[in-house]
């Protein structure tokens, strides 16, 4: 069984391997966010320019499948921007309160 310091080491290690280049996570944000915008026009324009059918549902659930995965990178685009290091914060040692008496 693993200490509870060893996880917070391990977690600590983690998150600075993911906080440690800013500009690569807006990278990634603004990617996560075109991708969910190409999706949006691919599920906007089948539905104004194609013929309903079989061709026009998979034209849609493949602008579906954008819009997640856009969302998915434009997340931890964002986590690894914000919440990642307000967590690096937390847990680095100098914080550690336990070894207070």
């Amino acid at each position: 069984m693993t200490s509870p310091r060893n996880v917070r080491t391990r977690l600590y290690l983690w998150l600075q391997a993911r906080t440690h280049e800013p500009v690569a996570a807006l990278k990634r944000f603004t990617t996560g966010g075109f991708i969910f915008c190409a999706g949006i026009m691919m599920v906007l324009l089948s539905d104004r320019l194609m013929i309903p059918g079989l061709q026009q549902e998979i034209v849609t659930f493949l602008g579906l499948v954008l819009i997640g995965s856009g969302i998915i990178i434009a997340v931890t685009g964002y986590l690894a921007i914000s919440l990642f290091r307000i967590l690096l914060f937390l847990l680095e040692p100098s914080h550690d309160r336990s070894d207070r008496h």
